[in-house]
C-alpha cells in the first residue's frame, strides 16, 4: 500500500491544488467569451496546458475576467472587471485582470493567463504577486482565443517564484496540436547562478519613464541599489532597440495578426477601444508585414549581441499605476504607456518573470522583472526565488500587513 501511496503522489504532483484560467482559454463544459458576453461558446476541448495541470491533480474552479480579446494592460476593458485590491481606485492591470487577483487575493493557489506584450507580468506587479511569462513557443497554447498566435505566451502567476515553477515544470509537455511549439528540452539549466556576481543590464538613465509618478521611480531606484547590494554589477544599456520592437505591438503592421485573430467575432458588441486599435491594421499591406519581419529579424540579433555582455535585464514592470477613473479619461494613451517596459519582450522571443519589489509610500505595489535570453526560464525562476527570499515583503493582498 505504502508504494501505491508514492506512485499516486509522484504522479499527482498538484493534487488537490486549487486554480483558475483566464476566459480566452478554453475548457471543456464552461463557455469561452474573452470577456465579450455575446460571443460565448462552449470549445469541443480543454487547452492542452490546463488538461495536463488537471492531470497532475490540480482542481480548476473556474474562469476569470480579462481586458476583452486579450487587448489591453489596464484590466478595465471589459463589461464587469475587478478593481486593484490595495485600492479600489486603481486598474488591477491586464489582460489577465481576473487571473492576477485571484490569486493576490488568494482565492486560489495559481492561475494562468495569456501575455502578448506585457498580460502576464503587468497584473502580477500591480497585484504584488509573481508572473512568469515563458520564452514564446515553449508551453502550448493549443486551445485558446488568440492575440498574436506567432508570439502568445502562457503566463502562470503565483505567489512565488517556486510554485510558478511547479505548474511550469508540470505544463511543459510536448504537444502535437500545437504547431508553433518549440522544443524544451533546450531550456538553459542554469539555476546554480546567483545574482551575486550576476550582471544585471538596466535600460540607460535617459530611457527610464515614469510618466511623472516619483514613487515608481524611486521604487526602481531602491531595486538597483538592493541587486548591488545582492552583489550584482548594474551595467546600462541602450534601451532604443527594445522600445522599438515594443512599438510594432499596436503600431504596425503586427496588428494583422491581431486581426486575423478575432476579425470573426467583430460582428460582436465589441469594445469601442479594442475595436479602434485591432482594425487598424487595415491601413497596412502584406508588404509592410514582410519588411517589419525582416527588421524584427534585425533587432532579435542585436539583442543576442546584448546578451553576451549581461546575464539579465531587469526593468520595471510597469512605470507607473493609473487610477480607473484617469484611464476611463484617456484609455488608449495611458494603456500604451503602461507598455513601455513589456511590450518588446515577447516580439524578440525572449524570457520574463515580473516579481514585487516593494510596497509603494502610498500602498501600492511596486515590482521589477527580470528579462532573459530565449530558453532561460529555469535561471529567471531560481533568480527571481533568491530576489524574494532576499526581502521580508508579503506576497498577495495580505490584509494583516496592509494599511
Amino acid at each position: 500500500a505504502h508504494s501505491v501511496m508514492e506512485m499516486d503522489l509522484h504522479s499527482l504532483p498538484l493534487y488537490g491544488i486549487p486554480f483558475c484560467v483566464k476566459d480566452n482559454i478554453h475548457v471543456e463544459g464552461m463557455p469561452t467569451t474573452a470577456s465579450c458576453p455575446s460571443i460565448a461558446f462552449f470549445p469541443e476541448e480543454t487547452a492542452s496546458v490546463v488538461k495536463r495541470l488537471e492531470d497532475a491533480g490540480a482542481i480548476l474552479i473556474g474562469k476569470n475576467t480579462m481586458d476583452q480579446f486579450a487587448t489591453g494592460l489596464v484590466g478595465v476593458r471589459s463589461p464587469k472587471h475587478p478593481v486593484n485590491l490595495f485600492d479600489s481606485d486603481y486598474i488591477p492591470g491586464g489582460s489577465s485582470s481576473g487571473s492576477a487577483v485571484a490569486v493576490a487575493a488568494g482565492l486560489v493557489s495559481f492561475s494562468l493567463g495569456s501575455d502578448t506584450g506585457g498580460s502576464g507580468r503587468i497584473p502580477a506587479a500591480l497585484n504584488n504577486i509573481v508572473g512568469l511569462k515563458p520564452t514564446p513557443r515553449i508551453l502550448s497554447t493549443h486551445g485558446m482565443i488568440y492575440a498574436n498566435r506567432s508570439f502568445d505566451c502562457l503566463p502562470i502567476f503565483a505567489l512565488t517564484c517556486d510554485d510558478a515553477k511547479a505548474v511550469f515544470e508540470q505544463a511543459l509537455v510536448s504537444d502535437c496540436s500545437d504547431p508553433f511549439l518549440g522544443d524544451a528540452h533546450v531550456l538553459h539549466d542554469l539555476e546554480s547562478k546567483s545574482l551575486s556576481g550576476l550582471v544585471v543590464g538596466v535600460p540607460a538613465p535617459e530611457f527610464l519613464e515614469f510618466f511623472g509618478d516619483k514613487q515608481a521611480q524611486a521604487g526602481f531606484e531602491n531595486a538597483m541599489a538592493r541587486m548591488q547590494k545582492l552583489g550584482a554589477k548594474l551595467m546600462d544599456v541602450d534601451y532604443a532597440p527594445f522600445m522599438e520592437a515594443g512599438k510594432m505591438l499596436f503600431d504596425g503592421p503586427l496588428l494583422a495578426e491581431r486581426l486575423a485573430s478575432i476579425e470573426p467575432f467583430l460582428e460582436a458588441d465589441v469594445n469601442d477601444n479594442v475595436r479602434a486599435i485591432v482594425e487598424g491594421a487595415k491601413q497596412y499591406s502584406a508588404v509592410d508585414l514582410c519588411k517589419e519581419y525582416y527588421r524584427i529579424t534585425e533587432l532579435q540579433a542585436v539583442i543576442k549581441q546584448l546578451f553576451t555582455q549581461i546575464d539579465i535585464m531587469m526593468v520595471p514592470t510597469a512605470p507607473t499605476i493609473y487610477s480607473i477613473a484617469d484611464v476611463k479619461a484617456d484609455p488608449i494613451k495611458l494603456n500604451t504607456n503602461m507598455g513601455y517596459y513589456t511590450y518588446f519582450v515577447n516580439i524578440l522571443n525572449l524570457s520574463a518573470i515580473a516579481v514585487p519589489s516593494e510596497i509603494r509610500p502610498d500602498g501600492l505595489p511596486f515590482g521589477v522583472c527580470f528579462v532573459g535570453k530565449p530558453q532561460s526560464d529555469f535561471a529567471l525562476m531560481s533568480l527571481g526565488q533568491q530576489w524574494q527570499q532576499s526581502s521580508n515583503l508579503f506576497f498577495g493582498r495580505n490584509l494583516g500587513q496592509v494599511a
